[in-house]
């Protein structure tokens, strides 16, 4: 096998994994600096639309207005399911829940998104599919239940918060399966689904006041803001490429590393630590996900 194929898919995963595991302890670190959450959603689904945008722009991707089907109900269906939604309701979460635990319970998409699947009838029973669910689960019972593995009781409810996060992508990449306009150009949707997701928040922060304004000189908050808002930016553009050279298979496996480096971040910034209950609901978890998306990368790879 040629390193180069080998050595490209696997760069560009693992840079992927820890820049997306990264954003969960800036989350937390601007939640806790008197960031609002919704200022902050707002700004993380603006930046990346701007940078976004000018990028498929000079790629001469298609623009947005000249789609032979003007996709704006499927903008706004994304913005609001894909972006709006469950990063406000990270957000919200993040000052209440240890940034690695936080990563954690957040990246258990594709253990939701295949019941809904199930439930729309996009996909077919699979026992093994369903014993990671049942030990995504478990997992989420190690969480909240024992008293010590969260900072606080007043933490549970921000666990179930939390949770809107997960079945929120997990809905939207059900409907982007289905209804994804054809002929269409992954930059550009990406970008109309930022600008879509900015456009719902920007009366919400205005009419609630949670809007967040820079200061010149830049403080320490307005840096974290557009340290993340870089960093969202180049992991869209990383998704893209990851996918265009490895395919569904490859990016199935992102989740896990997401996780991991959000446990890692959250150790280095917050020096937080996993007792027995919470590593032992963190290994469940990760052993839903890998059950999952292991099924997962079969039937693609016997499609293929």
């Amino acid at each position: 096998m040629n390193t180069t194929k080998l050595w490209t898919p696997l760069s560009l995963l693992l840079l992927l994994g820890f820049i997306w595991g990264t954003g969960y302890s800036i989350a937390r670190f601007a939640m806790t600096h008197d960031v609002p959450p919704l200022g902050y959603s707002f700004w993380q689904s603006l930046g990346p639309a701007l940078l976004i945008g000018f990028f498929a722009w000079k790629k001469k991707s298609p623009s947005i207005l000249t789609l032979e089907k003007k996709p704006f109900h499927y903008f706004f269906v994304c913005g609001l399911t894909g972006i709006a939604i469950p990063n406000t309701a990270m957000y919200f979460a993040a000052p209440h829940l240890p940034a690695g635990l936080l990563a954690v319970i957040v990246n258990t998409v594709p253990v939701m998104a295949y019941p809904l699947a199930l439930f729309l009838r996009a996909e077919s029973f699979h026992w093994m599919r369903i014993t990671g669910i049942l030990f995504a689960i478990l997992g989420l019972l190690l969480i909240t239940i024992p008293q010590t593995s969260l900072p606080s009781a007043a933490s549970i409810p921000w666990v179930f918060v939390s949770l809107i996060t997960p079945f929120c992508f997990a809905f939207c990449s059900v409907y982007i399966a289905r209804y994804r306009p054809a002929n269409s150009d992954s930059l550009s949707l990406a970008a109309g689904t930022l600008i879509a997701s900015s456009a719902i928040l920007i009366p919400i922060v205005i009419a609630t006041k949670n809007f967040y304004s820079f200061h010149f000189p830049l403080t320490t908050q307005d840096n974290v803001i557009l340290l993340e808002i870089i960093l969202s930016s180049v992991g869209y553009l990383l998704f893209f490429q990851l996918l265009k050279i490895a395919g569904p298979v490859y990016y199935s496996l992102v989740d896990g590393i997401v996780a991991l480096t959000g446990l890692f971040w959250g150790y280095i910034v917050f020096h937080e630590k996993l007792n027995e209950w919470t590593a032992l609901a963190v290994l469940c978890i990760l052993f839903a996900l890998f059950l999952v998306t292991k099924r997962q990368q079969a039937m693609i790879e016997s499609h293929a």
